[in-house]
């Protein structure tokens, strides 16, 4: 008789604030026989914003090349929440891709993956 033993795991992560475009280090999501994921979140928090500012969550199966898991125009200063469902990665991070109308944009990031 074979037994199958599932579990769910559920890791956060919470880089530290960008103030200027660039990605986050990597997380790894994956781990044979510990950790699968396939849902993420991504919490976004702007200061200072002057006009918008694109933000992404990434996700690579090799560490190597992302692609984007998700992805937001940013308007107002706040906190926001986006959800990426299905799409099982080994890494994420979170990517502050750009920023329209001045330099003094403050985004910082909290990603769940479970």
């Amino acid at each position: 008789m074979s037994f199958f033993e599932s579990y769910q795991q559920t890791v956060f992560f919470h880089p530290p604030t960008l103030t200027a475009p660039g990605v986050t280090d990597s997380n790894e999501v994956y781990v044979a026989n510990y950790l699968s994921t396939r849902n993420y979140t991504l919490m976004v928090t702007v200061e200072n914003i002057d006009t918008s500012v694109v933000v992404r969550l990434e996700g690579s199966t090799d560490g190597v090349r992302y692609g984007a898991l998700l992805s937001n125009t940013i308007t107002e200063n706040g906190t926001y929440a986006y959800n990426s469902t299905g799409f099982p990665v080994k890494y994420v991070r979170a990517n502050f891709l750009k920023e329209t109308g001045g330099n003094n944009a403050r985004v910082t990031f909290q990603i769940s993956a479970n």
